[in-house]
């Protein structure tokens, strides 16, 4: 048996909790350099049979490959969604094939263990610690951490309260008195959806302030919901920087097909704005400050509110001075061709059933290329 446990499982239906534990795992297994070959992932969400055997044979002919030319390898099955206590197989639980096979494969684990230079993460979404395959994996050494969002509403308040203290941290964050309850009241529990909005607040602050009030919370937190804004990745388009919005992507991209479908729809709704906000300024209804103008005639300052942005909605007049300026590192074409470009990738996605994965991105990331600026003719 191969020294300390090179086998860890990651439960949790909070992914983002799940994934960034299994990532700790791999940065301490995998130097960077090594990374890009000697991290191997393997997609676990399978909702049929076929595709749950066809995704425990491709996990199992990884681990019993051994690294080639890296000195080390890992396997991460990531995000498998038929472990037992979990199985979805097409509504009717896993079927007794795959029991079959997740049973070999944790026996074939426990009589072979892993050289010590392997490692395996497993991420799940469920996992009954009381099953057989559990019990086996555990018996030969494998640590299993589960990541809790509570059950009812109060429960996941407080899960989320306990775990703000330290995602705000990563930010140069700390939350007055008071300050935490109404940011996790106003964000929702989604840990997500918190990292985001703590980026988003970490902007606002700036580098004068690391404290965060109840005032800021007010000014600057977006509402909670089903489709969060992945501020991040909006900002990344408004600075039209390709190697942030690539990265940004990459952190929040959970490898599930409905994935690009959101990043469409947020990015859809940011670029509709900023369109508004180009518009505004180019027919000076708002200042390239921020300010909405004195002298607005009434039928577009109704149709500016009936937007969502317009003078008397309340919005927080950061949030329109951040709207202004990110508006004017684009045209009123450019903004235009890129909402259309968005709006044809989410209608071919959802068209073709998810087959055409990283289109919204390749669109966005032609949506944000700067042209260069036409020669002037000589005279």
């Amino acid at each position: 048996m191969s020294k300390g446990p090179n086998i860890h499982i990651f439960v949790g239906e909070d992914d983002y909790l799940a994934n960034a534990a299994a990532a700790k795992i791999v940065e301490a297994a995998v130097e960077p350099s090594l990374r890009a070959t000697a991290v191997e992932t393997i997609d676990g969400a399978a909702d049929n049979a076929e595709t749950q055997l066809a995704s425990i044979k491709e996990c199992v002919a990884s681990i019993q490959t051994p690294p080639f030319l890296d000195p080390v390898k890992l396997t991460w099955w990531r995000g498998v969604t038929f472990l037992p206590g979990g199985g979805r197989g097409e509504g009717k639980g896993v079927s007794e094939q795959v029991k079959g096979a997740l049973a070999r494969f944790a026996e074939d684990l426990a009589a072979n263990p892993l050289p010590p230079n392997q490692t395996l993460v497993i991420t799940a979404p469920k996992l009954l610690k009381t099953s057989i395959f559990a019990k086996t994996l555990m018996k030969c050494g494998a640590q299993l951490a589960e990541f809790s969002s509570g059950g009812k509403s109060r429960d996941k308040m407080e899960a989320a309260l306990m775990r703000l203290p330290d995602l705000a941290e990563a930010e140069g964050l700390k939350f007055d008195p008071g300050a935490d309850a109404a940011f996790v009241s106003k964000v929702g529990t989604d840990t997500r959806r918190i990292v985001s909005e703590l980026a988003k607040m970490r902007t606002y602050l700036g580098k004068e302030r690391s404290n965060v009030t109840a005032a800021d919370v007010a000014e600057v937190a977006s509402p909670g919901g089903d489709e969060p804004e992945l501020w991040e990745i909006t900002d990344a388009i408004a600075q039209r920087s390709p190697a942030k919005l690539l990265a940004t992507i990459a952190r929040f991209d959970d490898g599930k097909s409905g994935f690009d479908i959101m990043l469409a729809t947020v990015a859809e709704k940011f670029l509709r704005e900023l369109y508004i906000y180009r518009e505004a300024l180019d027919k000076g209804w708002l200042t390239p400050y921020g300010g909405w103008a004195k002298n607005i005639p009434p039928d577009v300052v109704q149709d500016l509110d009936a937007s969502g942005v317009g003078p008397n909605v309340s919005r927080g007049d950061w949030a329109v001075k951040r709207g202004a300026k990110n508006a004017k590192a684009f045209s009123l074409g450019e903004l235009r061709l890129a909402r259309f470009l968005i709006l044809q990738a989410r209608e071919k996605l959802v068209s073709s059933g998810g087959s055409t994965q990283s289109l919204v991105t390749q669109e966005l990331l032609r949506a944000i290329m700067r042209r260069p600026a036409p020669a002037q003719r000589r005279s």
